[in-house]
């Protein structure tokens, strides 16, 4: 399924008193491997083919679980539907008071990293190294990708056709309107969409 529009949504995690918890311990078994998602996507032959996990939490029900990198097997068809491409790893979850989640869940990684931001129509200041007063960019620093310090006005790329994916410049995951739509309409929970728009706003500072 293509996307059919222009208008994209930063994926924000929306946790509630119910079934998407504010925070949880975790316990993995085996244990994760090492991996930094905001550089680059993990590599799927690092991960065993499937985990357990002790999670400090008396009812888990959300679909796209962003900040603990898991999805509900709903929200992994959805993907499927919309070609998004991801590694996604069976997860026996084991709640509080030895409960199980009424959903199966999986851990998640996106594997498309994209910059969607187009320079010429935007507006931004990128951030410079403090030492050297460089710019955190590949071609003067040699770094993996761009760094911003605000972005003022974000236009997207005409050309991006993905539906979900890692946004490199915002480094959080973005869908397309129609991947969102969908999304509301199996009623699926978890997820805060933030339209990118002309009152769209970046700043890398913001609640530090």
């Amino acid at each position: 399924m293509s996307n059919t529009t222009e208008q994209f949504y930063v994926m924000e995690y929306l946790p509630d008193d119910a079934g998407s918890p504010y925070f949880m311990d975790k316990e993995w078994d085996p244990e994760l491997p090492d991996y930094d998602i905001f550089t680059a996507p993990p590599k799927s032959t690092d991960f065993s083919p499937a985990y357990r996990l002790k999670a400090s939490a008396t009812q888990l029900d959300g679909d796209f679980l962003i900040s603990d990198n898991l999805v509900s097997f709903d929200f992994l068809r959805l993907c499927e539907e919309y070609l998004v491409h991801s590694i996604h790893i069976p997860v026996d979850i084991s709640l509080l008071r030895k409960k199980k989640p009424g959903k199966e869940y999986y851990l998640f990684f996106l594997l498309d990293y994209i910059e969607i931001l187009d320079r010429e129509k935007s507006d931004y200041t990128i951030s410079q190294d403090v030492e050297s007063g460089l710019l955190n960019t590949p071609e003067s620093r040699g770094l993996d990708k761009t760094y911003y310090d605000t972005i003022d006005l974000f236009i997207v790329k005409k050309e991006i056709k993905n539906n979900l994916f890692f946004c490199q410049e915002l480094s959080k995951p973005v869908c397309s309107w129609s991947f969102k739509e969908k999304f509301e309409m199996l009623g699926l929970k978890g997820v805060d969409f933030k339209s990118i728009d002309e009152n769209f706003k970046y700043d890398a500072w913001a609640g530090w």
